[in-house]
């Protein structure tokens, strides 16, 4: 049986990361991963456009945005939408974050995805999923996340129902290290290595491999000023090409 929204547009960073962000402990990537919201600080939009393998009649963008509610908890909103001219999937997604010990975050986010086919109109249903962030050691991030687990259908096509897991090693403020296992039901699991490296202040430099066949990604993130960043990443597929994609970002932070 077939599987709808098999893979939503990835924000250039993450993108550039190989998309390892579930033991990501920033949210210069996006909130891909929801516990993150109740550890970062203040406010942030993420707009983000991609154009997979080159198509030109294929359409990707992302945005997301949220904001710090209290010391301990985070809110933000996701809304993705990739498609052609007869076929398209959108999803939008409420996430929360809360902090719940002194090195522990947990997480959530509630699904809203539709679908719409030119011939045979419109359906939508809602999931969900959950997630943890932990920083056992002062270096070390592990984190992990459920997508999907009541294995919603839409149409009768199941939705992906998906574990990741990762780890994180940040030995200083200008360089981690990312690992990642997801785990579709219906697929092999896939591995994810990504890494984040900050020569200057103003210009970070991504870069990652993933997948089944092996992906090689890679980008870089510049400061426009203290909140304005522009993020741009390409992704190489060896049958299908390479997929550009640029993401706007504006963060403010708050003092600690």
């Amino acid at each position: 049986m077939a599987q709808v929204f098999m893979r939503a547009p990835v924000l250039a960073p993450l993108a550039a990361m190989g998309n390892a962000a579930v033991a990501y402990p920033e949210a210069d990537a996006g909130g891909e991963q929801a516990s993150v919201l109740g550890l970062v600080q203040g406010a942030g939009v993420w707009i983000g456009a991609s154009l997979p393998y080159g198509l030109s009649g294929w359409q990707a963008v992302r945005i997301q945005a949220f904001a710090r509610t209290s010391q301990r908890d985070g809110i933000g909103i996701d809304m993705a939408h990739s498609g052609i001219a007869s076929y398209s999937e959108q999803r939008f997604r409420l996430l929360y974050g809360r902090r719940i010990g002194h090195t522990l975050w947990i997480g959530g986010g509630a699904d809203i995805l539709r679908i719409s086919a030119l011939e045979y109109g419109q359906a939508a249903t809602l999931t969900f999923g959950v997630s943890a962030l932990a920083n056992p050691l002062p270096t070390i991030w592990v984190g992990a996340h459920i997508y999907n687990p009541v294995q919603a259908e839409i149409t009768g096509a199941p939705i992906p129902a998906i574990l990741r897991l990762g780890a994180a090693w940040r030995p200083s403020d200008t360089f981690i290290a990312l690992a990642e296992v997801e785990k579709d039901l219906e697929r092999p699991p896939v591995t994810k290595i990504g890494a984040a490296y900050r020569p200057l202040s103003g210009l970070t430099v991504h870069m990652g491999i993933h997948g089944e066949p092996l992906r090689f990604t890679g980008g870089v993130a510049m400061h426009l000023n203290n909140v304005l960043a522009i993020a741009m990443a390409a992704e190489w597929h060896p049958v299908l090409g390479i997929t550009p994609t640029m993401t706007l970002i504006w963060r403010k932070s708050n003092s600690r």
